[in-house]
């Protein structure tokens, strides 16, 4: 038999008459701060199951279904959600206060429409996850690994992506607002109709990363990403006077053409921005 007991309590929350928790049918289950430390809960039935403030640091959860679960505040350092089912799961708060790096590996795995907001997801591994209309705002990703995520809609808005590698990602409508890629790379990142403002790129890599009706505005550094000359255009975008009046001088002609500033209308705010200077 298996106990699941509460984190702090003890109270006991779970009695399965089993020799394993993998590939378990635990749907619905209230594991409200289960002690789940290094348990093998892969390939479990865990839907609609709540795992509010739940200890699963080092817990294997590889192919589990946890598709609109409630993970809110649980420890998730260590933990690994490889090619699990997570759409519309809620992991907000996640491995607050925690380690750090949190290292929780979701390589795979299905996030779609999840909530991940207000969480420490430094060192994660979303590699080739399924991410589209996630909400990642307000989340700490310094050196996460999010390479060939399709994070198609979703929310990166006032995160920090410092040294995170969002290579070959792609984010086609996503939304990105006042927040930190500096150091990041977005080489060959899919970033057609995305919204970047108030966005920190300073040495962020953006070589041969595709533009196609994506907006700029208030990315006063845009002129310290690396890899301007090698984007690649599709439709105009969008870049407003903030930017431009901040880092005319410094950025290429090729890529002011680019994103649909003619020949004429850069020289002439050139000439300007030399009159006014």
């Amino acid at each position: 038999m298996i106990v699941v007991r509460h984190r702090e309590t003890g109270a006991t929350l779970l009695e399965l008459h089993a020799d394993t928790l993998a590939g378990a049918d635990l749907e619905g289950a209230m594991l409200l701060g289960a002690d789940l430390r290094r348990a093998d809960l892969s390939g479990a039935h865990l839907r609609i199951v709540d795992l509010c403030q739940a200890d699963l640091r080092g817990a294997l959860l590889d192919g589990a279904d946890l598709r609109d679960a409630d993970v809110t505040l649980a420890s998730l350092a260590g933990t690994s959600f490889k090619s699990a089912m997570l759409t519309d799961a809620r992991f907000q708060g996640s491995n607050m206060g925690q380690e750090v790096p949190a290292r929780t590996d979701f390589q795979g795995a299905d996030l779609t429409r999840c909530y991940l907001n207000f969480s420490n997801l430094t060192g994660c591994d979303f590699s080739d996850c399924v991410m589209r209309g996630a909400d990642l705002t307000r989340c700490d990703l310094a050196g996460a690994r999010l390479v060939g995520a399709d994070l198609s809609g979703a929310n990166l808005s006032y995160s920090s992506f410092r040294d995170a590698d969002l290579s070959y990602a792609m984010l086609a409508g996503a939304i990105l607002i006042d927040s930190d890629f500096q150091g990041a790379s977005l080489q060959h990142a899919e970033l057609a109709t995305a919204t970047l403002s108030g966005v920190r790129l300073s040495q962020a890599a953006l070589s041969h990363a595709h533009l196609s009706r994506t907006v700029f505005a208030r990315c006063q550094d845009l002129p310290q990403a690396l890899g301007l000359d090698t984007l690649r255009y599709t439709n105009p975008s969008s870049i407003d006077l903030e930017t431009l009046r901040s880092s005319l001088t410094e950025l290429p002609d090729h890529f002011l053409q680019g994103v649909g500033v003619g020949p004429r209308e850069i020289a002439a705010l050139r000439g300007m921005a030399g009159a006014a200077g």
